[in-house]
């Protein structure tokens, strides 16, 4: 994936699914408490995860294959009152 290969150059993989994209924020991004963003080897419930504006579930969820201009959000549903 050409766009993976121009900000991660020394990544390893020439596709990504969701999976792979979780492990990868769990090494690089969330400094502290990941328990907060994942459960296992997916997003904690309460997390609603959209892949280009739509529900991952649609998509098949962790195995869905990244492409390029793919957009992921991550969006949490839990707050206070």
């Amino acid at each position: 994936m050409p766009a993976l290969k121009k900000y991660f150059p020394d990544c390893q993989h020439d596709k990504w699914n969701i999976r792979d994209l979780l492990v990868w924020i769990k090494d690089n991004i969330l400094r502290e408490r990941p328990e907060l963003f994942l459960q296992g080897e997916s997003v904690r419930p309460g997390i609603l995860v959209l892949i280009n504006d739509a529900d991952w579930e649609l998509f098949g969820e962790l195995d869905y294959e990244l492409r390029d201009n793919d957009t992921i959000m991550f969006i949490s549903t839990l707050h206070g009152g």
